[in-house]
């Protein structure tokens, strides 16, 4: 896989917020599913295209300051 474990307090996290979002499928199961396609996902795109990581890391940066 990846090396990366999500830690029981990342997917409690992810749990939270898709019982919000998505509450169907609201459990740790999926929410560590979801977390290793995510960093999985960001690491593919820094090796397709830096500059695009970069720039959805200020958004991400720019949101998590507003809220």
């Amino acid at each position: 896989m990846t090396g990366y474990i999500p830690t029981d307090e990342e997917i409690a996290v992810m749990v939270r917020d898709l019982e919000k979002n998505d509450p169907e499928n609201a459990n740790p199961v999926y929410a560590r599913h979801m977390l290793v396609k995510m960093k999985l996902m960001y690491r593919d795109l820094g090796r397709i295209d830096e500059a695009l990581l970069l720039k959805e890391m200020e958004e991400f940066k720019k949101d998590s300051e507003s809220a």
